[in-house]
């Protein structure tokens, strides 16, 4: 943290702190003012000299961010950059006194105090976030990356040093700054790799756990070595004093670990004990976590450490997720990061002064010296992965990530000034690199890296293309306990049976909330880490699912459940991953509202809005056929024995489960056909299919090939299966579609399933114009946001049907020629 303020106007009696000097009025001693009418000026005093400061930052940082946002810059490089224009190199020229309240000492001392509490708060959230796990289930490739990835620019930088020594300026060579730097700029800091892959919703990519599992073996290994070497270097020093000093700091460190394992890490599981399941802390158990780590902080500074290192340890040592994870996010998260922390890196901007450069010759030299380091990981980080056969644009990703740059450099370019190893001229061009570098590498992965690219198949992948007799691959999505009933509800209407079994891919989607690694594995039976979060809920929801594939004949249905916990910008990534390994026909999420008991709509989670977006998501990449299941309480009733209740209830044909399709024609609609069709393959079903046509004057200037495709379905469909009594076919003549929505309207009571098709890409039908222009949900499609809508009055269970688009298939985003020459897909895994 910096100490020594900038250049201000010169007051009155000076105070000496750690060799900074300091000038404060004499007269100025109260925290608060009397007000403007009072004839005080309200930025003469410290609280609203703050208040200033709080609001002019992040106001100044937020407009920043919405400019270079859109090229996908990060967030902490926009607020060094606001820190920078109110700084000397801009406002402190233009307007000197709209400037100056941030170049007074009293100013300068209460940003660097807020900003470093901040940070240490900042830093002890991360470390509770942070997965240890990840070192042990990292794997060779992320050892070699953090291996190289440091050592590589280490040694080209020395030997840049090495070459251009003399040419180096002697202040240089006076306070080591070449050593000092090498050790730091050869980092890949873990906080700065997590939080830049966060604000570019990279965190559960593959590419993205992979760079955090790199930075974070490199974190640990760089704190052990240079902690060696300094204990090795006192050790080694024959003045016995210094000796001596080496033995008592190896004893106090091993002291201070002892206390934060064995005191503090009890002391703070033990408040999260009786925290119920799914419950946040009290406020005075948060008041009691903060209390600990500020005295962890305390001892760190007192033992010669930096303030960050007790609570980042602390940190490290406490489980993630619910509850002290998940508490810290809502109620600490958004104050320090989004307030707080703005300010810490605001001074890094504001010590910054473009006219400070002026010696072009020494700029160049270390111009040179950084661009070494740079291209030095960049290659070495290239060089494992292509070694393990990565490809080299993925693993030219890899290296831009390990390159970003941000908080922690901000951080040492500051200790560097207070610690005169960087002077004015220096700091400016170093700050200068760090922001067009952290720049440039984030906008660089955002345009090179799209995960969703691997989720083409390359084939048809599709319940209508599925061959006779093969099993049914469905994807499952569950996001909590309420899902459930109508999931398995329709995987019952499914009907599995030997003949036509059912593959059930169960996937738990939880929001990544108190962790910053996202999770996607096979769910397993008392191993915690499936669940970080401490909660119970996969495992009662894979016990329900288990349920049912028990009571389904030998050979009917078989389960493999997963649990997913990404944020939900990116949950779709898992989603599409899962669907393209197992090679799913369907996927199957559950829509983000539903029916309340009164008859209103509700929403399922109180992130509908999220779910809502990844299904969207979802319906855009996935690599097979979607379906969106809206519940309406209908479907669940009639299936209620897989749950363990009474029998389930026939109408009044003697038919469990009674399904009803509306057929306007397109692929979505013969892929729903398909799904039907299979419902009632074998199992006493009712099923009838509602086609309607226009007259036949509206029908001119259609697709003739989708005409002839949607008549060939139908007319097998009616040959294989309609016998006027359980599967049924109704063919209506519809002028309008008010004659159509009539007819939906008197016809859906009758059953207690809807399937539509989406119809979004597909051809436009002149009955679907008027019903268009009042869609609330285009996720569902028009007819399927008809008869979900409150005003249509449906209280019948509906499922809408996507089928697989041609880009998920190949078909448009490789050339003939060359989705010819692509080997076709074996048995096992894409």
């Amino acid at each position: 943290m910096s100490r020594e303020a900038p250049p201000g106007p010169q007051l009155l009696a000076e105070v000496t702190v750690n060799k900074s000097i300091f000038c404060f009025p004499l007269n100025d001693s109260v925290a608060t003012s009397s007000g403007v009418f009072a004839g005080d000026d309200p930025l003469k005093f410290y609280f609203p000299l703050l208040l200033y400061h709080v609001c002019a930052v992040f106001a100044l940082s937020r407009a920043v961010h919405a400019l270079l946002g859109r090229a996908n810059v990060p967030l902490v490089i926009s607020q060094i950059v606001a820190g920078a224009l109110l700084g000397p190199s801009l406002l402190g020229r233009v307007l000197p006194n709209a400037s100056a309240p941030f170049a007074t000492p009293e100013g300068w001392l209460q940003l660097n105090t807020v900003g470093a509490y901040a940070f240490t708060l900042q830093i002890f959230v991360i470390g509770v976030k942070t997965d240890l796990g990840m070192i042990v289930k990292s794997g060779k490739k992320a050892v070699a990356i953090a291996f190289f990835g440091a050592i590589g620019p280490h040694m080209a930088m020395y030997a840049a040093a090495a070459a251009l020594g003399a040419r180096v300026p002697a202040p240089w060579k006076a306070n080591f700054m070449l050593t000092n730097l090498n050790v730091w700029w050869s980092l890949s800091a873990f906080i700065v790799v997590c939080s830049t892959l966060g604000d570019l919703n990279l965190l559960s990519s593959k590419l993205g756990r992979l760079a955090m599992s790199a930075a974070l073996i490199g974190d640990f290994a760089n704190t052990i070595f240079v902690a060696g070497i300094t204990s090795y270097l006192l050790a080694s020093s024959p003045l016995e004093r210094v000796q001596r000093i080496g033995f008592l700091s190896l004893v106090i460190f091993a002291i201070f670990i002892g206390f934060l394992t064995y005191v503090a890490r009890p002391a703070i599981l033990r408040l999260m004990r009786d925290v119920p399941e799914g419950g946040l802390l009290s406020e005075a158990r948060l008041v009691a976590v903060l209390l600990i780590t500020i005295v962890c902080s305390f001892a760190s500074e007192v033992l010669g450490l930096h303030a960050t290192y007790g609570p980042f340890m602390l940190g490290l040592m406490l489980p993630g997720g619910a509850p002290l994870g998940v508490t810290l996010e809502e109620r600490l998260d958004r104050l320090v990061a989004g307030v707080l922390m703005p300010l810490l890196f605001a001074q890094g901007g504001l010590r910054l002064d473009v006219f400070k450069i002026t010696d072009a010759s020494t700029c160049l030299l270390l111009e040179i010296f950084l661009l070494v380091g740079v291209a030095a990981k960049q290659a070495a980080c290239m060089l494992p992965c292509i070694y393990c056969g990565m490809s080299p644009r993925e693993a030219f990703i890899v290296g831009l990530m390990m390159n970003f740059k941000g908080i922690t450099e901000v951080a040492y370019a500051s200790a560097f000034v207070d610690s005169d190893i960087f002077d004015e001229q220096v700091y400016a061009a170093f700050m200068l690199n760090i922001l067009l570098l952290g720049a440039a590498t984030s906008s660089l992965v955002k345009h090179l890296y799209h995960p969703e690219e691997k989720y083409v198949a390359y084939r048809r992948r599709t319940v209508q293309h599925k061959k006779l007799g093969d099993e049914l691959r469905m994807l499952a999505c569950v996001h909590s306990q309420a899902d459930v009933a109508p999931m398995l509800a329709l995987l019952d209407a499914a009907s599995p049976s030997p003949v036509s079994p059912v593959s059930v891919y169960l996937l738990h989607l939880t929001p990544l909330v108190g962790l910053t690694s996202s999770v996607l594995r096979a769910f397993k039976y008392g191993d915690r880490n499936c669940v970080p979060s401490g909660g119970t809920d996969s495992g009662r929801i894979v016990n329900a699912f288990q349920y049912f594939v028990q009571q389904r004949p030998v050979g009917s249905a078989s389960l493999l459940p997963y649990v997913c916990i990404a944020p939900y910008a990116t949950m779709h990534d898992d989603v599409c991953a899962v669907a393209l390994e197992k090679r799913a026909m369907l996927i199957v999420v559950p829509f983000h509202q539903r029916l309340a008991i009164d008859g209103s709509v509700e929403n399922t989670t109180a992130s509908a809005g999220s779910v809502q977006a990844a299904n969207v998501n979802v319906l855009h990449y996935s690599p097979c056929s979607v379906a969106i299941l809206v519940d309406r309480g209908s479907l669940s009733v009639a299936s209620s024995a897989v749950a363990g209740g009474p029998a389930a209830t026939a109408d009044a044909d003697g038919f469990p489960h009674r399904v009803a399709l509306y057929f306007l024609g397109g692929p979505d609609d013969r892929e729903a056909l398909a799904l039907a069709t299979h419902m009632a393959e074998d199992a006493p079903i009712g099923l009838t299919v509602f086609r309607f046509l226009p007259p036949p004057e509206w029908r001119k200037g259609g697709d003739p090939e989708e005409d002839r495709l949607d008549e060939e379905a139908l007319q097998e469909y009616v040959r294989r299966w309609v016998d006027g009594h359980r599967v049924a076919y109704s063919e209506n003549l519809v002028c309008s579609s008010d004659e159509m929505v009539d007819t939906i309207r008197k016809s859906s009571p009758a059953s207690d399933l809807l399937i539509v098709g989406r119809r979004a890409d597909g051809p436009k039908s002149p009955l679907t114009v008027g019903i268009s222009d009042w869609s609330e949900h285009l996720e569902l499609g028009v007819l399927g946001d008809l008869l979900t809508s409150t005003d249509f009055g449906c209280r019948v269970s509906t499922l809408v049907v996507q089928q697989q688009t041609r880009a998920a298939a190949g078909e448009i985003s490789r050339s003939p020629e060359k989705n010819a020459a692509k080997p076709p897909e074996s048995d096992g895994h894409v």
